[in-house]
């Protein structure tokens, strides 16, 4: 099994953060980075990454998530006073299960244009849960 250095050294995002690997920067701070995806769902497309290689959400603290949120934040700001969209997807995507395919926690903004099409969302299950046993079961009942 492959250890923390291991996974740094072969992440794309840690050799952005390094500056061994390009990427057009639109703001960063001391904790966090935001770069153009290198192959954008619409234009203005950013990435926003901490500056510490995490895997994903479960693998971070609250305190760089909440870093991470404050240039989040900061970048869709950027994004709708400069490129005037209609609407932001903001997307996390944490584990392959949910279509993430770099191992370093990082959020998506797509800036969205009224007419655009959709960017995708699972289809609901063929059956509901109940939502009070799922409730129960989050709360440990």
């Amino acid at each position: 099994m492959g250890t923390e250095m291991d996974a740094q050294a072969n992440c794309p995002f840690c050799a952005i953060v390094t500056g061994h690997a390009q990427a057009r920067v639109v703001t960063a701070d001391d904790r966090c980075l935001a770069f153009l995806a290198a192959t954008p769902a619409a234009r203005g497309h950013t990435l926003v990454i901490p500056r510490r290689h995490v895997a994903d959400l479960w693998d971070t603290d609250a305190d760089l998530a909440a870093a991470l949120m404050r240039t989040t934040h900061a970048v869709a700001a950027l994004l709708r006073a400069r490129l005037r969209p209609d609407g932001l997807t903001l997307r996390q995507n944490t584990g392959p299960a949910s279509g993430q395919h770099v191992a370093h926690l990082h959020v998506h903004l797509v800036p969205r244009w009224q007419g655009d099409g959709t960017i995708g969302w699972p289809h609901p299950p063929a059956t509901q849960p109940d939502p009070d046993a799922v409730l129960a079961e989050l709360r440990g009942d």
